[in-house]
């Protein structure tokens, strides 16, 4: 069926508008293009085509709790920018503040568009109150559909229950597959679990991954990835950025090392050999324990001890599915500032260079986001803005304000942010400079936060910096060994006890 795009707000690329036709096409969907493709303009602009052929008349979006407002706001979210201009239409937030907005224009019907977030519905009583908007005239939209790739989550248990009243489906991830070819199966088994024939998970992992290590339960690698692919392939569509778009380059990483003090060294050699005399004594399948050892290492590098044990495992799930989360939360506690001053001196040279320059900071930590804030608050030179989770929209809008092209404000400007919170979805595009003063060890949240200023609306060159502690002597970090995995696209959260012992053992 050919389609009519004259209405659209903004004209479509050519890829856009094959997704748009395959998305109209197939009520079962998943589009996997790379991280800054338009994915979300391709379903607003379908949806509407298939309200006006009379297929749907509402929009059931679930997205991560930090992109959201990338659907919802009615000044600068997408719906706003791509909703056309004589469709009828109400878009609406299901939260515990329910709000909407949208032309009152009387008319007859309407367009719905329902907003949610994962982590809302996972309440059973929250679910209930959803599932009656949901019919075989919905289309169920999961965007960042790797937040469903755990077959045994509470969100992805309540997803697959929404789908099961949607008459329509489709998943939006530029990174589906974040850690193993694994994060298919439940996210396929929503879309329709006859995509893939298997009954169960242990069903698909019988048929795909080859077990070893502790007792011969653990994945160790996988087989028969051709099979799996051509099973998906009818569902799917992704497109790469080189393939399609005609965007300024993206650069190497640039790392920028600083030495630390002999005391913070002190410090981080006690822990590293604990770290090292346990993991000798442990078996592969104590593995995770090691992460959670070796994000406080890295806790160090930044500056700080204490204060890990649940919020920074909490800002990133990739790393908790084998971890229990114990609720001790021990204080913060200031141990250096090496990596603080290193970008302080930078950033004062790189004003000199460019007085209006926009620039991006991520940060693993949270403290440590949060003295860098406090440090370029004190100098008044700067438009600030933080992105971090658990804080208020407002706040959180008025951040993303200041590095979206269209509102960005004339002189310097620097966000920090935590990866984690905000590496997806959102558009930062006034910026073409980004540093890491630490890195998330997760590669697919790496991907995400560098393409949040690579992607459409770019115009310059996107330079990226690495902040790594070293020695006093030069001597290899922690840092070393995830900059060196991040770079050959590994994903730290796999590593075995044996991987981890290699990467401390030769700093």
């Amino acid at each position: 069926m050919t389609i009519d795009l004259t209405r659209c707000r903004l004209p479509p690329f050519k890829h856009q508008i094959d997704a748009i036709q395959a998305l109209i096409d197939n009520p079962i969907f998943a589009n996997f293009s790379e991280m800054g493709m338009g994915k979300t303009k391709i379903v607003i602009d379908a949806s509407q085509i298939l309200f006006t052929q009379n297929v749907i008349d509402r929009v059931l979006v679930i997205a991560p709790a930090g992109v959201k407002s990338v659907w919802y706001d009615s000044e600068f979210g997408e719906i706003a920018k791509h909703i056309w201009k004589d469709l009828p239409f109400c878009v609406l937030e299901f939260h515990t503040k329910n709000k909407a907005w949208g032309p009152d224009n009387g008319k007859e019907p309407w367009l719905q568009f329902f907003i949610s977030n994962y982590e809302y519905i996972r309440s059973k009583n929250r679910l209930i109150q959803l599932l009656p908007y949901c019919t075989k005239r919905t289309l169920l939209v999961l965007d960042e559909s790797s937040a469903v790739k755990s077959h045994r989550a509470q969100q992805t248990s309540a997803c697959l229950q929404l789908r099961k009243a949607c008459g329509r489906v489709v998943l939006l991830n530029g990174t589906p597959v974040s850690n193993s070819p694994g994060d298919l199966y439940a996210q396929a088994n929503i879309m329709n679990p006859a995509i893939l024939g298997c009954k169960s998970w242990f069903h698909f992992r019988a048929r795909y991954a080859l077990l070893g290590g502790w007792m011969g339960k653990v994945i160790v690698g996988w087989r028969d990835l051709e099979d799996l692919q051509k099973r998906m392939a009818p569902y799917v569509i992704r497109k790469l950025k080189k393939d399609c778009l005609d965007l300024p380059p993206k650069l190497d990483s640039i790392v920028m090392s600083v030495p630390l003090s002999n005391e913070t060294w002190r410090i981080y050699k006690d822990m590293k050999d604990e770290m090292v005399a346990f993991l000798s004594e442990t078996s592969v399948s104590m593995a995770s324990q090691a992460i959670v050892k070796a994000i406080r290492l890295a806790q160090i590098t930044s500056g700080f001890l204490g204060g890990v044990e649940t919020q920074e495992l909490v800002d990133n799930p990739d790393l908790i599915d084998e971890i229990e989360i114990k609720k001790v939360i021990s204080p913060v506690q200031e141990v250096g500032r090496e990596k603080l001053d290193l970008l302080l001196s930078w950033l004062n040279d790189q004003l000199v260079a460019d007085p209006n320059m926009k620039l991006l900071v991520w940060a693993r930590f949270r403290p440590e986001v949060q003295r860098l804030f406090e440090e370029l608050s004190k100098l008044s030179k700067f438009s600030l803005g933080k992105i971090w989770g658990g804080q208020k929209r407002t706040e959180r809008d008025e951040a993303l304000r200041l590095l979206d092209p269209r509102t960005t404000p004339k002189g310097p400007v620097v966000v920090i942010g935590t990866p984690a919170s905000g590496a997806m979805g959102l558009n930062l595009t006034a910026a073409h400079t980004v540093v890491y003063l630490s890195n998330d060890f997760s590669l697919k949240t790496r991907l995400q936060s560098e393409d949040r200023v690579h992607r459409p609306g770019q115009l310059h060159s996107v330079s990226y910096f690495d902040i790594i502690a070293t020695g006093p002597a030069g001597q290899k970090t922690i840092d070393h060994a995830v900059v060196k995995a991040l770079r050959a696209k590994q994903n730290i959260a796999d590593f075995t006890t044996s991987a981890w012992l290699d990467a401390l053992r030769t700093e």
